[in-house]
């Protein structure tokens, strides 16, 4: 059942048996997995069930240290979240992304990746992917046709499956409408939690619309799934006996925020031309239909998992595209002329003055074409890199000063890189350089320069928003224990990226939808 929040009496208190508050794909796989249970659910949405701008000026904020990206476009608040606008893009994090690792700080979660296995597996039918596989040779890419140095020992190929995307507010819906026992209340903005007088449990919720409506939801559990950014928010928000708010006594709530370090990583001159890089366009996804039916995916370069520990490095991504050798307007203006494209006039003529000047060229990629299967030469192979950042606790969430609609006190990123984010980014170029050469590849131009400090014009953080109320079974040093039950309060559990200890460099969306299958069989256990 949906229910428009702005229709509930004034100062009403609703009791159900567990609260979710944020429909994205956290609360959203929550809810779903409580339909069939024994016991009511409230599902707590901003939004509606489309896209309203005053709604999402909910969402501005500030920046108080390095630039990060408008908070009111790399996020959605409505049904469904920013599934509404994500790209698909799914991975599961690697074992040594768990791992605890000398050289490398803060690391480790409390679990290893194969104990993740068959939540993983459950997320890839939710977020509509293929199996549950994840090596190259599975997706039609044997080791045997792997360009050198993308087969190891140091760089690997990586697969990325592509959900079509899921839409979550659009694809589950009319299964939460149908649900007997959930219920949705949209344009619901969660005001701050409110424990009992021991401060050790939360009693409720304050609710308030855009409107101007106030009531209150009273629960037995609650779970807190707003995304990495306003999760430490609402706690921050939430008065608490420490006056740091809710979960905050060691001061860790908002603090490790990381993204994902996007940037240029330079160019590869290639030594031949015409080498067969098939498997990395990085340009889109492809098809493959080993698996009975077809599936999209992306493949790339990342660092092998040895080379990782071995070499204290973090993970990294990497793609890129290509620069083509010569005029590749020549080849365009061929095609035209070729398929007799009555453009006429001054149209026509340069695409013959664009010919001729290339005729070499093109009637060397022609032969080559249609003697070898060789398309057209590539001068150099344009790199993109996306590298985990280390988690940081000085890269926080706080609030602001400035309120918004509602009265609350609006988010202040001051979102921070530390001098060994750039060593290590310095160090994995390095490395990526010495194995184009080390396999007669090309001759790579680095982007970054050793002993600096400056990072490419390019650089910024992406929208993977994570790390904010970690996880960790020590409370000095995390904010939610592992089963993401915030640490001193028996009933309030947090879902989604806050919690990641560390970002790896898969997409987090795939992670979040496993950690809350995770968590709704704990929460089905408790409430049986």
């Amino acid at each position: 059942m949906f229910l428009d929040a702005n229709a509930v009496p004034a100062g009403t208190v609703i009791e159900t048996e567990v609260c979710i508050v944020g429909a994205g794909a956290a609360g959203i796989t929550l809810a779903r997995e409580f339909v069939g249970a024994g016991f009511r659910t409230v599902l707590l949405e901003s939004g509606s069930t489309d896209f309203d701008s005053d709604t999402q000026e909910l969402y501005k904020g500030s920046d108080i240290g390095r630039h990060y990206e408008d908070l009111t476009t790399c996020r959605l608040r409505y049904f469904g979240g920013t599934t509404n606008h994500w790209g698909g893009w799914c991975r599961p994090l690697e074992a040594v992304d768990l791992e605890p690792r000398d050289g490398l700080p803060y690391r480790g979660w409390p679990f290893d990746r194969a104990y993740l296995d068959p939540w993983y597996r459950r997320a890839q039918e939710v977020v509509q992917l293929g199996p549950y596989e994840y090596s190259p040779d599975k997706w039609g890419i044997p080791p045997a046709r792997i360009t050198p140095p993308f087969g190891g020992p140091h760089f690997v190929t990586k697969i990325l499956q592509q959900s079509p995307p899921t839409r979550f507010g659009q694809v589950y819906e009319p299964e939460l409408r149908a649900a007997e026992r959930v219920t949705v209340y949209l344009k619901a903005n969660a005001l701050s939690f409110e424990t009992d007088p021991s401060g050790r449990a939360v009693e409720q919720v304050r609710i308030g619309t855009l409107a101007g409506n106030r009531f209150a939801v009273r629960a037995k559990v609650f779970v807190l799934a707003c995304g990495g950014i306003e999760n430490a928010r609402l706690l921050l928000l939430s008065p608490a006996a420490s006056g740091n708010g809710l979960g905050n006594d060691h001061d860790l709530v908002g603090r490790f925020f990381m993204v994902h370090i996007v940037y240029s990583g330079g160019s590869v001159l290639l030594s031949d031309p015409y080498v067969n890089l098939d498997f990395f366009t990085g340009r889109g996804s492809e098809i493959y239909r080993g698996f009975g039916k077809p599936y999209r995916f992306v493949s790339l370069v990342g660092l092998s998992p040895e080379s990782m520990r071995s070499l204290k490095l973090p993970n990294i991504n990497v793609m890129w595209l290509y620069k083509f050798r010569g005029d590749v307007t020549a080849f365009d203006a061929f095609g035209r002329l070729t398929h007799f494209n009555e453009k006429g006039g001054a149209e026509t003529m340069a695409d013959l003055g664009s010919v001729f000047r290339n005729v070499d060229g093109i009637a060397e990629h022609y032969w080559r074409r249609a003697v070898h299967g060789q398309g057209l030469p590539v001068e150099a192979l344009l790199l993109h890199f996306s590298s985990e950042q280390i988690p940081n606790p000085d890269s926080r969430i706080v609030l602001g000063t400035e309120l918004d609609a509602l009265g609350q006190r609006r988010v202040a990123v001051d979102w921070r890189l530390t001098a060994e984010d750039r060593r290590l980014a310095f160090e994995t170029q390095r490395l990526f350089g010495a194995e184009i050469g080390r396999a007669r590849l090309g001759r790579m131009q680095m982007s970054l320069r050793e002993n600096e400090d400056s990072w490419p014009d390019d650089m910024y953080g992406d929208e993977h928003q994570m790390g904010t109320t970690r996880m960790h079974r020590d409370p000095t040093q995390g904010v939610v224990d592992e089963n993401c039950r915030l640490h001193g309060a028996a009933n309030l559990y947090v879902a989604g990226s806050s919690v990641f200890p560390t970002g790896g460099a898969a997409n987090p969306t795939l992670t979040i939808v496993t950690l809350a299958l995770r968590l709704a069989d704990h929460i089905k256990e408790r409430m049986a």
